[in-house]
């Protein structure tokens, strides 16, 4: 009988050690859960904000340029601000994916909204802004999947884990053999 105690009480503990790791590892999840789904939701925000502020017809009941520019700056300032505090709940590569997409977009979206609410409607100015604003549309769908992935993920789905680990692998390799420049047509 005394031989029997140690393997019950070497389980039980063991059992104990993973239970806790197993409820910490939870929270951590759920916390990242309801970051991406607030991150993602001041994205949408964004999004909706310069679309509705680059697309230049208004509908009846809208808010003026000036007024539209305003609250497209307030949307992304919101956005860059909650993912400053927040961003230590990201993933590592969603986050350094979103943190250089801010970064990418915060300089020419700020102009952008200062030339609208001074109504400083240079031509050069515009074309500048249609360039931005094609290569936003191009890069955002990106972001948007990385964070619907890193939800799911969060969630416990082994699809977005697994889509998650197929594109770590697919980055490395990337990364270790990079594509040599074409000189030549």
């Amino acid at each position: 009988m005394p031989e029997a105690i140690l393997p019950i009480s070497l389980g039980a503990f063991l059992a104990y050690l993973f239970g806790r790791w197993q409820g910490e590892h939870q929270l951590l999840y759920q916390r990242r859960a309801k970051v991406i789904e607030k991150l993602f939701d001041r994205f949408e925000d964004v999004d909706q904000q310069f679309y509705s502020l680059f697309h230049w017809y208004d509908a009846g009941g809208e808010p003026d340029k000036p007024e539209k520019a305003k609250l497209a700056a307030k949307s992304f300032n919101d956005l860059q601000g909650y993912y400053r505090r927040n961003s230590i709940w990201l993933p590592l590569r969603a986050s350094n994916q979103f943190g250089t997409f801010l970064a990418r977009y915060r300089g020419p979206f700020n102009e952008f909204t200062d030339a609208v609410i001074l109504q400083d409607h240079q031509p050069e100015r515009v074309e500048k802004w249609n360039e931005v604003w094609t290569a936003f549309e191009k890069d955002s769908p990106e972001v948007r999947q990385t964070l619907e992935t890193e939800f799911r993920a969060a969630l416990g789905s082994w699809r977005a884990k697994f889509a998650i680990l197929l594109e770590s692998i697919l980055g490395s390799r990337q990364a270790q053999n990079p594509r040599p420049e074409r000189t030549g047509p």
